[in-house]
């Protein structure tokens, strides 16, 4: 009785929430918090510096909901659109959590990163994982800061997918039928074995997307050239060519290398950031931040629920490589 009771308040609450959520959220612009004062969208004369965060796998398509806080790579993406328009914000720093993901996605977020870099310094805040995808996009910003602990690198391409053929065939007596226009069509198809000269294709795929990487590493570390005096590690032409081989490395590991510049938190990020600020526009008011990510009321009031739910709930895509489920396509990803 007291469970069903239970259950009609929480439904009743949903869709109270729900309806004033739609009400209440500008859906085309990002959800600003000024953490300082604990309000939304107050303006004043201080530095504002956007916060953002990117959380999970990096693509364009992804499961979204009233429950999800949308830290994902669109939303990051289109914050990092409106941050660049925002004359209000001085500097962005990107709190990073991600394993990576596909390569367009992965590039059109490092290519927004470079064009706000043009106008405003950007600090990329690396968290648990900060990994293939997840380091190609913080070599756009102008530094990198990690935890000690924080686990990136990575640097490659993977490209999967299942062959069952021999399952269909001799254990299901199931014979494909395929009608194509060309040798190639079917390329990565898992209802038969993929041929030597097809694997030739796709390595050459591979080696092509992994040379952008590395240029896109290159031109963001490397031949970054700024006049800030925030320190910096230099990354060298050999430790890149040396390390860029899928190999992870720690915070730490990857300072002594030269693939981040400074072991820190988001105290530290701050820090850098104030100066950054400073030497840009000349301007010594403290630098005051701003949560800078989209989000709907609802997820606000039932994110925590959500949360407890799906741990309750083990899923069969909780074991299947992401490589997997986003199969057939080249991915930054490390897994």
């Amino acid at each position: 009785m007291k469970a069903a009771i239970i259950s009609k308040i929480i439904i009743i609450l949903c869709i109270l929430c729900l309806v004033t959520g739609f009400f209440t959220v500008d859906k085309d612009k990002p959800y600003v918090e000024n953490t300082a004062a604990g309000k939304k969208n107050i303006i004043s004369n201080s530095n504002k510096i956007a916060v953002m965060e990117i959380e999970g796998t990096i693509a364009s398509s992804y499961e979204s909901s009233f429950f999800s806080r949308e830290a994902n790579a669109a939303n990051l993406l289109k914050s990092l659109q409106a941050a660049e328009a925002d004359n209000d914000i001085k500097g962005i720093i990107i709190k990073i959590n991600s394993p990576g993901g596909t390569v367009a996605m992965s590039q059109n977020i490092y290519n927004q990163i470079l064009r706000v870099r043009e106008k405003k310094p950007v600090i990329a805040l690396m968290d648990d994982v900060a990994a293939s995808g997840g380091y190609y996009i913080a070599s756009a910003a102008d530094r990198i800061i990690a935890q000690s602990g924080t686990l990136t690198g990575s640097i490659g391409v993977i490209f999967s997918f299942l062959d069952y053929h021999n399952l269909l065939i001799d254990k299901l007596a199931v014979s494909p039928v395929v009608i194509k226009s060309g040798k190639f069509k079917d390329i990565g198809s898992g209802i038969r074995a993929i041929t030597p000269e097809e694997k030739e294709l796709m390595q050459e795929i591979i080696n092509d997307s992994y040379s952008q990487f590395v240029d896109a590493i290159r031109v963001g570390r490397i031949q970054r050239n700024d006049n800030y005096s925030a320190d910096k590690s230099d990354l060298s032409e050999e430790n890149l060519k040396e390390n860029a081989d899928g190999r992870i490395f720690t915070g730490r590991m990857a300072k002594e290398l030269g693939f981040v510049d400074e072991i820190g938190d988001i105290n530290t990020a701050k820090n850098m950031m104030e100066k950054m600020v400073q030497e840009k526009y000349g301007n010594s008011l403290p630098v005051k931040l701003l949560i800078y990510n989209k989000k709907s009321t609802f997820s606000d009031y039932f994110s925590s629920f959500s949360e407890y739910n799906s741990k309750s709930n083990i899923k069969l895509t909780d074991f299947i490589p992401t490589s997997l489920i986003l199969s057939r396509k080249p991915l930054y990803l490390w897994e």
